[in-house]
C-alpha cells in the first residue's frame, strides 16, 4: 500500500486526506535505501503525470508527502 498526501493541506478537522494505491496499481521505477538507512521507492501513477514520486516505508505502508519536496514518513503522523 502507498499512501500519498500533502501535509500542507489539512481538512477543517485537522486531518490529511490521503489517496491510497496498492503496489499493483503503480509502476515502481526505483527501490533503494537512502544514506540514513531508510528504504524508499520512486513510483509512477497516471494520477501524477508530472513524473515519478518518492515514498518512504514506515514499517507498514509506503508514505509519500507531496509538500514541497518533504517526503519523510515521519511527517505523516
Amino acid at each position: 500500500m502507498i499512501r500519498v498526501y500533502n501535509s500542507a493541506y489539512k481538512s477543517d478537522d485537522g486531518f490529511y486526506s490521503p489517496r491510497e494505491y496498492t503496489l499493483d496499481e503503480v509502476n515502481i521505477v526505483t527501490q533503494k535505501i537512502d544514506h540514513h538507512g531508510r528504504p524508499y521507492i520512486l513510483f509512477e501513477h497516471s494520477d501524477f503525470p508530472e513524473g515519478a514520486l518518492r515514498a518512504e516505508f514506515d514499517g507498514e505502508v509506503w508514505i509519500s508527502d507531496q509538500d514541497c519536496g518533504t517526503y519523510f514518513a515521519s511527517n505523516f503522523r
